[in-house]
Parts: C-alpha cells; sequence; structure tokens
C-alpha cells in the first residue's frame, strides 16, 4: 500500500514532502490522524505533511513563526497562548474529547489488580517499579494524569519512581519497554495492537481529571487547501476514525 502521508515525529521544522499540508499534531493522536489524513488523500489528492509532539512546544514554536497550516492541539491553553502572542488562528473549533486510563504492561512485576481500587492502593503504597506518563509540564494529557492522581490521593509518592515523556506517544513507549509496571496513557493507546488484549488497564474516572478537549487550529488567512482539510477533520469518515480509536465528538 502506497504511503500517502509524510511524518514527521522529532523535529522542529515539518519534514521535505512536495505540495503538502504542514500539520501540528498532538502525538496521542499519531495513528488517528495518520488514518484521517489517509483517507483525505484518497479522496482530495493532497498529501499531508504530520508532525507529531506536545502541544506546549508545538504552540512556542507556530509564535516564533514555524510554517504549519493547522495545529491540533490538546488544550484550549495552547490556542489561547497562540492568539495572545499575535499568530494568526483564523478558525478554531473543539474536536474530540479523549480520556485516560491506568495501564499494566505484560511484562509488570507486579501481580494485575483486578479492579481499579486495587490499582490505587498499589500507587498509594509505591508497590511497583516505575509509573510513566507525558510530561505535566507541557503536554495536556500529562496534566490531565497528575490531576486524576492528585484526586485518588496518590499524587505524592517518590518521584524516582515517575518516569516521564516528552509526550503521550513517548509515554506509551515507556508502557512497552519492559521497565516499567504502571502507565497512565490516553484510552485511545489501548485500541492498538501493540496493547490489544494484552496487559490490564482501566479506564480513569472522568470527574477525577477536567475534560481533554481537543481543538483544530486553521493558522493564517486565504489557505483554501488548509481550509479542506481543516473542514475534513469534521467529516464524517473522520468521526467513524475518531470513534474508532474511542474519542468522543465534541459538540460544536
Amino acid at each position: 500500500m502506497r504511503i500517502s502521508v509524510c511524518l514527521s515525529l522529532l523535529f522542529w521544522l515539518p519534514a521535505a514532502c512536495p505540495e503538502s499540508l504542514n500539520v501540528a499534531v498532538a502525538s496521542n493522536l499519531t495513528h488517528t490522524l495518520t488514518e484521517i489524513s489517509e483517507a483525505f488523500y484518497r479522496e482530495q489528492g493532497r498529501r499531508v505533511n504530520l508532525t507529531f509532539g506536545s502541544s506546549g512546544n508545538f504552540a512556542r514554536q507556530i509564535v516564533q513563526g514555524a510554517p504549519y497550516t493547522v495545529f491540533i492541539s490538546a488544550g484550549r491553553q495552547y490556542v489561547d497562548f497562540i492568539h495572545a502572542n499575535h499568530r494568526g488562528a483564523s478558525r478554531v473549533k473543539p474536536l474530540i474529547n479523549g480520556s485516560l486510563s491506568l495501564y499494566v504492561p505484560p511484562g509488570a512485576r507486579l501481580e494485575p489488580p483486578a479492579t481499579l481500587a486495587a490499582a490505587r492502593r498499589i500507587l498509594r503504597y509505591s508497590e511497583y517499579r516505575r509509573l510513566a506518563l507525558a510530561n505535566p509540564e507541557h503536554a495536556p494529557y500529562g496534566q490531565a494524569a497528575r490531576t486524576a492522581l492528585i484526586n485518588a490521593g496518590v499524587w505524592a509518592f517518590d518521584e524516582k519512581k515517575l518516569l516521564l515523556g516528552e509526550n503521550a506517544a513517548q509515554a506509551m513507549q515507556f508502557c512497552l519497554s519492559g521497565s516499567v509496571d504502571l502507565c497512565i496513557v490516553p484510552t485511545s493507546f489501548l485500541a492498538l495492537e501493540q496493547f490489544a488484549a494484552k496487559g490490564t488497564h482501566f479506564r480513569l474516572p472522568q470527574h477525577w481529571h477536567p475534560p481533554i478537549a481537543q481543538y483544530a487550529v486553521l493558522l493564517g488567512e486565504d489557505n483554501e487547501p488548509g481550509l479542506r482539510y481543516y473542514d475534513y477533520l469534521s467529516s464524517r469518515a473522520s468521526a467513524d476514525i475518531f470513534r474508532k480509536y474511542g474519542y468522543g465528538l465534541a459538540s460544536p
């Protein structure tokens, strides 16, 4: 199958991809937006250059002039940051709502808990090697994970056991590395082959953390290709893919 989407995971500037749209995407959407962009290419013949990372880092790069056409943020605060620093966001819309799950990988060196309450006890008494999550300093899923742990009464623990990923995707890689016993990751990752029917997981209650709303931002004016992609993110085809990965659709 021909790969129709150009990907850039680690670099500040979008990778070279002729006649492409440069789109900055919160890393929890790596697989979801890759699939949506491939569908967009098949339907409309326009390539999409996706760069994945943390929303906070992208917001700073956009303010500094990084040439992105569309930004998909995992938090409203980064959209507001772009506005406040006079980087034109011509259109903004809520796109999806995410959730968090506590995941115990199959290689964990602890007895898999049978309930979320049992997992909470393991966290409270530090009965694990390491806990992985996205960095709360600039990753909204990490911020939500920290809030959830605070509300569960288990944030005050040995920080030497905390393994922070630069973003949600890196936290996911830590989960698969065999070096951690517990992870807090976007629930959408659990639909992936690496996780499906493997290990133990529990969705964290929504009242443990603020809603994880994700937004699409069209950057700049008079950008017809960018507007087509921005609109496609709200299409029925995109909605089906978002649901496939466990996301809830945001109200218009």
